[in-house]
């Protein structure tokens, strides 16, 4: 072992990253390892996270979640699904990068499609857009993903992921 910490999809170790896109906190990303997705390959992403709509990404590869990130960085925000370096399906969110300027149907056809596009990657939870953009909140018990890091709910601390008994 090198000491990196790898996806192992084998147990849906996945990664997760928030990416904050207001220059706020440093303006960095935060990587950690999340399981429930079962993605076998690529990545999605998203833009439209309350509370704080930054760009939430999970992911079996570090490359396609690279792509990912960057495409919606790009594009002002968005919804995105990447497997394999390419863009398999991309809901654009012209406005702030939270809202689309769809008609109901047409956005509904878009989620749809997005959410399709995930369960080819191996997602088998009932919306795997909704559980994405959820991870930011701290709100919901137990742990929340933000671009401090990894947050118990219980204490509102930012977690060690590799030390978890230490609280930053």
């Amino acid at each position: 072992m090198d000491g990196t910490v790898r996806a192992d999809l084998a147990q849906d170790a996945l990664y997760v990253t928030v990416s904050e896109r207001y220059g706020k906190n440093g303006g960095g990303t935060v990587t950690a390892m999340i399981n429930g997705f079962g993605l076998r390959s690529g990545a999605i992403a998203s833009s439209a996270a309350p509370d704080d709509n930054n760009i939430d990404c999970v992911g079996a590869d570090r490359a396609d979640m690279a792509l990912a990130v960057n495409h919606l960085a790009e594009h002002g925000g968005g919804q995105v699904v990447v497997d394999g370096g390419e863009i398999k399906e991309f809901l654009p969110l012209p406005v702030a990068g939270i809202v689309a300027a769809l008609v109901p149907e047409e956005m509904a056809a878009a989620e749809d499609r997005l959410e399709a596009a995930a369960r080819a990657l191996g997602c088998e939870l009932p919306s795997a857009f909704g559980y994405l953009i959820y991870l930011e909140i701290t709100a919901i018990p137990e742990y929340a993903v933000t671009d401090l890091g990894v947050v118990n709910y219980h204490t509102q601390d930012v977690v060690d992921i590799l030390h978890p008994a230490a609280a930053n």
